[in-house]
């Protein structure tokens, strides 16, 4: 576990797959209408939190890649945490005057 976060790039690529299928759990809950509306917003719950911490935890790791890498990284993490951002600033607007 030491030798793996050592490594900047390892800890950076792997931020970026966890957050990319996060992503796609989201997504196929939504859009599989699978799960009831208390089980998404339980999900959701659960992994909004994780998605944040590790794009954070990623896009501060990857200030230490060396190389040309660095600025592909930092980029991609940076639209994760964008999206994340617009994501919630949407989802706290839009509902701020529902009433069911």
């Amino acid at each position: 576990m030491g030798k793996f976060f050592k490594n900047a790039l390892k800890v950076s690529i792997t931020s970026l797959v966890i957050s990319i299928t996060l992503y796609v759990v989201i997504i196929g809950l939504f859009l599989l209408s699978v799960v009831t509306a208390d089980v998404f917003g339980t999900v959701i719950k659960i992994i909004v939190p994780i998605l944040i911490l590790v794009t954070i935890l990623g896009f501060i790791y990857s200030f230490f890649i060396k190389g040309k890498q660095k600025i592909p990284f930092l980029i991609l993490h940076f639209i994760s945490l964008c999206a994340i951002s617009f994501s919630t600033y949407l989802i706290i607007v839009s509902f701020q005057d529902f009433a069911p």
